[in-house]
């Protein structure tokens, strides 16, 4: 028995260990939700207010993003996603998405 514990340890240690291959694959598209969104005419869009409410309720997880650093489609598809995960109501989330859209990036022509 003595003899297989050195044998045992050199094969043990010897063996290299596997680096774990990610295939390519792609990322689930967010589902649109319409509840997000107020019914257009129920309340005015408020930029201040967007403001005040993407500084205080979406800094608390992460940096602020500048909106100009995408352009609208861009940031449509990142409101889709984050809105929810901060748990915006649907007033906020309008007057978040009209302070952002109002500073994002303009498309190029």
């Amino acid at each position: 028995m003595k003899k297989w514990v050195p044998f045992l340890f050199l094969v043990v240690a010897c063996n290299r260990q596997t680096i774990p291959v990610i295939t390519n694959r792609e990322a689930e598209k967010p589902k649109i939700d319409n509840e997000i969104y107020p019914p257009a005419g129920t309340v005015k869009e408020d930029v201040v207010e967007g403001k005040s409410i993407f500084t205080n309720r979406c800094g608390r997880c992460h940096g602020l993003p500048d909106p100009a650093l995408f352009q609208t489609y861009k940031w449509e598809t990142i409101l889709m996603t984050m809105i929810p995960k901060a748990k915006l109501n649907q007033e906020q989330a309008m007057h978040v998405r009209a302070y952002i859209l109002q500073n994002a990036a303009k498309s190029r022509p």
